[in-house]
């Protein structure tokens, strides 16, 4: 059995598992990867990049890449009811997930990273530096990161206190379909939103449904769903959905939970990144992207202060935790934006959008955070 004792330990092989893999062996660091399915299986959905975790894969030498298998409309469509609210320039790369997952673990391998697939996490001994897993094999690891998603064994472990996720009152649809529009589109009506883009140079089109309601569905992305339900709760949102999703592969549905934010993302020789640290509503679209900026920061951290994981953890808490938690509850609060039902709300949100600059000043306080300058800044202070 190898020996992992000199080892980072990264547990799960999602977006940020993999780009923090990435920059720790860019900068030679040993690293290792419990995944744990039997390989790279990874749910086809759309998912966009936006400058703040663009700037991450630029220093990792993945832009190139990036841009090889994803999209980047030249415009943004805003939309109430059909009727146009605001038109701005587009400033993300949309792209299937599961391509960016390929290009994560292509870099890492070329980068003599390693990674064991069907290793599901058990437990953890934390005295012991020990993880035990599923297939009843255990390794002792020199620092273990939590990169286990959403429903992250590690954090309602160690970190959560046992609190368990309460539903949001909102349920989402999912699926691609085919068109020939090439912009990205956000379409508003009474207590549901639509969001689609293109992924790639074919224009296929990404679609994720969000609507309001009391009906608690699972939370579960692997849910079939019905395109005939989806095309009638979305007929106000846009007047020709039935013949703009005619064309739609399997649809999904699953219900949007919400984790409060934690206080400390760190806990002995256990770190937390992405999903496992801040598990956020999708009205943002900064999912992938704040993890990547989790992946960079803390690899390229131990890096600077040369794996003293004390010194890196503080570090990293004092970068990541506020961001994060901010980002959290700007997407809730966004949500509340995005499924105003009152006619006055609705009135008054839509001309803040139509009159003033609001969208694009919000967006550009998410977007132009530069991780790799921002922890440059915190190492010189």
């Amino acid at each position: 059995m190898h020996d992992f004792s000199s080892y980072i330990g990264i547990i799960g092989g999602g977006i940020s598992g993999l780009a923090l893999g990435c920059t720790l062996r860019k900068y030679g660091i040993k690293t290792v990867i419990f995944e744990k399915e039997p390989n790279l299986h990874n749910e086809g959905a759309g998912i966009s990049i936006s400058p703040n975790g663009l700037i991450a894969l630029e220093y990792l030498d993945l832009k190139n890449e990036l841009e090889k298998n994803s999209y980047k409309s030249s415009r943004a469509i805003l939309k109430y009811n059909n009727s146009p609210l605001l038109e701005m320039d587009s400033q993300v790369y949309t792209m299937n997930r599961r391509n960016l997952i390929s290009v994560l673990y292509k870099k890492y391998i070329d980068l003599g990273g390693e990674i064991l697939f069907d290793y599901e996490l058990k437990d953890i001994d934390i005295e012991k530096k020990e993880c035990l897993f599923t297939n009843s094999s255990s390794y002792k690891i020199k620092h273990v990161i939590a990169s286990d998603g959403i429903k992250s064994l590690i954090r309602e472990k160690f970190f959560s206190g046992g609190s368990k996720p309460i539903y949001s009152g909102y349920s989402a649809w999912r699926g691609f379909t085919r068109s020939e529009n090439p912009n990205v589109e956000i379409s508003f009506s009474s207590n549901k939103h639509l969001v689609s883009y293109p992924i790639n140079s074919d224009l296929k089109r990404s679609f994720t449904g969000i609507i309001k309601s009391n009906e608690q569905v699972t939370e579960s992305w692997r849910e079939q769903g019905n395109l005939e339900t989806f095309i009638k709760q979305f007929e106000e949102t846009n007047h020709q959905i039935a013949k703009v999703f005619e064309s739609a592969e399997d649809i999904f549905k699953w219900g949007i939970f919400v984790r409060p934010p934690l206080k400390n993302i760190i806990k002995k020789n256990i770190t937390l990144i992405g999903d496992a640290a801040h598990p956020m509503v999708p009205f943002l679209g900064q999912g992938a992207c704040i993890a990547i900026e989790d992946a960079y920061t803390f690899g390229y951290l131990c890096h600077e202060l040369k794996c003293e994981f004390d010194n890196v953890q503080k570090m990293y808490q004092l970068l990541r935790i506020k961001r994060n938690n901010k980002i959290q509850k700007m997407s809730l609060n966004q949500g509340k934006l995005n499924h105003l039902k009152n006619p006055l709300l609705v009135f008054l949100r839509n001309q803040l959008m139509k009159k003033t600059d609001i969208v694009s000043k919000r967006l550009k306080n998410i977007h132009n955070y530069d991780v790799h300058q921002e922890t440059i800044k915190s190492l010189t202070n």
